[in-house]
């Protein structure tokens, strides 16, 4: 792989990562430090994982299934621990604003705190699962596996990076409102998608299987991103006067 190549499959992997976080995180440096505790937390449950399947690895192709499922749901749960770690930070911070007469977090504050603490989760996946395989690898060639001749295992890495960076990113948004509205079908959106999109990664492991387990991961990360845009659309977008309010209140926002 060449530094040219190696740069490319990056960039699918972490470009919209790098966007958002220039845009929307960069200049908030409460959002960045969301970014790194969001990336630490998962980074715990990857090994907490690790530490339960230890013993079984490496096993049949069959104990993929199992511990994919047992991933997911770790990785729920820790989430879920997240969001009340986060209700307690609101609270603080509001309380905080009240004492110096700042205005408490309104809803855009709220979508980017969600945004930032998704993007902690899909950055610290693309980094474990496809920068780590991209940069021992450079050099004059490239790579294939025997179950996926048509395209380089490291382009397969790069956009399966993608499309775990946008689902993580997005799911955030969409659990954080769910939790926050009691909404029940949005709460059972984002697990049962997240292992929808983990379970078709087994597809890459037939023959020819990255044709089509590669699309459909990436189409689980399109309808998470749709449904997270339309919440976001819902709570900032509607209505001209509704909007400038929110705006004017956020111009002097405490984050």
């Amino acid at each position: 792989m060449t530094g040219v190549g190696g740069t490319g499959y990056a960039l699918i992997a972490l470009g919209p990562a790098f966007s958002l976080f220039v845009t929307v995180i960069a200049s908030k440096p409460f959002l960045i430090l969301t970014v790194l505790g969001s990336a630490m937390m998962w980074l715990v449950s990857l090994i907490a994982c690790a530490i339960l399947w230890r013993a079984f690895l490496p096993g049949a192709v069959w104990t993929f299934l199992p511990l994919l499922i047992t991933v997911v749901g770790i990785q729920e749960a820790v989430r879920l621990y997240y969001w009340c770690l986060y209700l307690k930070v609101e609270h603080f911070l509001n309380k905080l604003a009240a004492k110096v007469s700042k205005p408490q977090l309104v809803a855009t504050d709220k979508i980017q705190i969600a945004i930032a603490s998704g993007l902690g989760h899909g950055i610290a996946h693309s980094v474990f699962f496809c920068l780590s395989l991209l940069t021992p690898a450079f050099g004059p060639a490239t790579y294939y596996i025997d179950s996926c001749v048509h395209m380089p295992l490291f382009l397969v890495a790069a956009f399966m990076g993608l499309g775990f960076l946008l689902l993580h990113t997005f799911s955030m948004v969409i659990a954080f409102n769910a939790l926050a509205g009691d909404k029940h079908f949005h709460q059972l959106f984002v697990p049962v998608m997240h292992l929808c999109a983990s379970l078709l990664t087994m597809v890459n492991l037939l023959p020819g299987g990255c044709i089509a387990g590669v699309p459909m991961t990436l189409i689980c990360a399109v309808a998470t991103m749709a449904v997270a845009g339309k919440i976001v659309w819902d709570k900032t977008g509607t209505g001209s006067a509704e909007l400038g309010n929110l705006q004017r209140v956020h111009s002097s926002s405490s984050l």
